[in-house]
């Protein structure tokens, strides 16, 4: 054992505790789940409604690769009013907690104080997959999933 690891083990358990405290008022309730040609084909696309004290707030688009291996965020919006709320980061929080896969970014930036809590607390964030030649490598994996074509 590292005498590091106390020390470790003491920062990321209070930051899974400050992390679970600020998204506790928010919640993501279940739109709709996909299963269309597009990049996780044929993996789930999920639609959730980003909720705080009971109204919409906005929405997360997310899918999950055929292999369960990871799960990429499509697109976060938040209504103009409450972006500086960190409800991004919040819901990046509760897919982690909920789905505890790495978390992956489509052609967007989550930046690196989000990036940096969210690894203090123990999540995985992959990089962002931004260009189409990125997102065709990462389809590879799972191609061999694809039903053939005759």
């Amino acid at each position: 054992m590292s005498i590091f690891e106390p020390l470790h083990d003491f920062f990321l358990r209070r930051a899974v505790k400050k992390l679970n405290e600020s998204a506790s008022t928010t919640r993501l309730v279940r739109e709709r789940v996909e299963s269309k040609i597009g990049f996780v084909y044929p993996g789930a696309n999920f639609i959730d409604s980003i909720q705080i004290a009971d109204q919409s707030v906005g929405y997360v688009d997310y899918g999950i690769n055929p292999l369960g291996d990871r799960l990429y965020i499509n697109r976060i919006k938040v209504e103009p009013g409450r972006q500086q709320q960190y409800i991004g980061l919040h819901v990046l929080w509760l897919l982690w907690l909920k789905h505890g896969l790495p978390i992956v970014p489509l052609n967007q930036n989550t930046g690196y104080r989000t990036r940096r809590r969210l690894v203090a607390a123990g999540a995985q964030i992959g990089d962002e997959l931004r260009s189409d030649e990125q997102m065709r490598l990462e389809q590879l994996r799972w191609q061999h999933l694809l039903p053939k074509r005759h």
